[in-house]
């Protein structure tokens, strides 16, 4: 139903992992970025790398494995890693940036983006399975 427009589901994701982001950086008292526009960059860096290494991983999993499904376990553990990723990414690109806990942050923001864009339907519950399953055999 609304990965039927996939570039509108990108986007919408894509704003999830930017405002998790954005709120962490915000609104945790150990991560600091001097200035608005460095914690704009930020949230920005790891909303997208996230997204996109997640999903990227997730795609590229489903296609060597033959999953039809990779299961939420996969799935959450790939846009996990992918959001830490970004995490420490940003750590680098803006140098006022100061990420005590890489792994807790990456957890945080990936566990608001999700838990946000799974509340209001944009992540699909229905059907999910925790597990991967294979593709049916065709032949």
């Amino acid at each position: 139903m609304m990965h039927a427009f996939a570039s509108r589901h990108f986007l919408n994701m894509l704003g999830y992992f930017v405002g998790a982001s954005a709120l962490i950086l915000l609104f945790d008292s150990s991560i600091s970025a001097a200035g608005f526009l460095s914690g704009a960059a930020a949230a920005v860096i790891i909303g997208f790398v996230g997204l996109v290494v997640g999903l990227g991983v997730t795609i590229v999993l489903r296609s060597v494995f033959g999953l039809m499904q990779t299961g939420r376990f996969i799935q959450y553990l790939c846009f996990f890693l992918g959001t830490t990723l970004g995490v420490s990414l940003a750590s680098f690109a803006v140098s006022s940036l100061v990420v005590p806990s890489v792994w807790a942050a990456g957890l945080l923001i990936f566990a608001i983006a999700f838990g946000a864009a799974t509340w209001t339907g944009e992540v699909p519950v229905k059907g999910r399975t925790w597990l991967p399953r294979r593709m049916p055999n065709r032949g």
